[in-house]
């Protein structure tokens, strides 16, 4: 196993739902885990949506496996927010690939 390219520090963070001041159930994002990783840009894309250009950037991570990364978390690397779309991981279950997306703020 190589280690070497494991040289970014990522926070991941699963959503926990709270209640907001009017009592209304809000989701918070509540930090999870913060594992070495490896983050490569993937692709961009610019599009329209509601008369408003926007972007959208994909990202892939690779870390250790880990049993309890699922879709729908979000990792923050650099103050950029990303999406987990889909935790592929190896037949041997050694690596774990997440494919990411920014999110909108």
């Amino acid at each position: 196993m190589r280690a070497g390219t494991l040289r970014n520090k990522v926070m991941i963070s699963r959503p926990v739902m709270v209640l907001g001041t009017t009592g209304s159930p809000i989701t918070e994002w509540d930090e999870f885990c913060r594992p070495w990783a490896e983050v490569k840009g993937v692709s961009g894309r610019a599009f329209l949506a509601a008369s408003a250009e926007q972007s959208e950037v994909t990202f892939e991570i690779r870390m250790r496996y880990r049993a309890d990364i699922t879709a729908g978390l979000r990792v923050t690397h650099h103050g950029t927010t990303l999406e987990i779309v889909a935790p592929l991981p190896d037949e041997r279950r050694q690596w774990l690939r997440l494919m990411c997306k920014t999110v909108k703020p």
